[in-house]
């Protein structure tokens, strides 16, 4: 068994270097270079073995917070890649059962991280708890934006492409976390910068990318 972790922990942390790296040459080559497609297919394996191992690494080691962060970041990718397969969801197109099954158990996953939080602090009263608390509501807010993107069909052109950018952006940001955070005893600041800062960095980035897209009422 603890072979089979070593082994897991080395494909996790390749596959986390692959992440970071080609997720940063997509964002510089961006949707209009022809290397861009490519590029974006490996970031979305590299995520996909990440969360895959992320899993099963937590659940050995106990570690039901990163279970649910694996999750938070998943969902992210896996909604990008499906809004390219729903670019005429505002036309004649209607979201698949594979679409409400990731929505159903991304719904699950941060109330579980809400939940967690919540008694972590009252056990506790460590302010930490904070953190999950945030990724959770942040991840059921998206969770509710895109239910009623899939029920109501959008009223605007390209609105597959601000989720594809967003999602994919938002899935960078927790790639970058979880690198953060693993290194946290050889980086000088609190805990809660490591955890938060990425997202407070990229976020405005993602706000400026998604003003670019240029998008008209149907």
């Amino acid at each position: 068994m603890e072979t089979f972790i070593r082994i897991s922990t080395i494909i996790h942390i390749i596959a986390g270097t692959a992440a970071l790296l080609f997720g940063a040459l997509a964002i510089i080559l961006k949707k209009n270079t022809p290397k861009h497609k490519p590029v974006g297919k490996v970031y979305f394996w590299s995520m996909t073995i990440i969360f895959i191992t992320g899993v099963y690494l937590s659940i050995f080691k106990n570690n039901i917070f990163l279970f649910l962060i694996a999750f938070f970041t998943y969902y992210s990718v896996c909604i990008a890649y499906r809004a390219l397969k729903l670019k005429h969801l505002n036309v004649t197109q209607k979201p698949t059962i594979l679409d409400w099954t990731i929505e159903i158990i991304a719904g699950i996953s941060f109330i579980g991280m809400i939940v967690f939080a919540i008694l972590a602090y009252f056990k506790s009263h460590n302010f930490g708890a904070i953190i999950p608390f945030v990724f959770g509501s942040f991840g059921l807010w998206g969770v509710s934006r895109n239910v009623k993107r899939l029920l109501n069909k959008p009223k605007q052109t390209m609105v597959w492409l601000k989720v594809h950018i967003g999602n994919m952006l938002g899935s960078y940001i927790g790639a970058i976390t979880a690198f953060v955070v693993n290194q946290m005893e050889h980086i000088p600041l609190p805990p809660i910068v490591m955890w938060l800062g990425p997202a407070a960095i990229l976020v405005p980035i993602i706000i400026i990318e998604l003003k670019k897209v240029k998008s008209q009422p149907l």
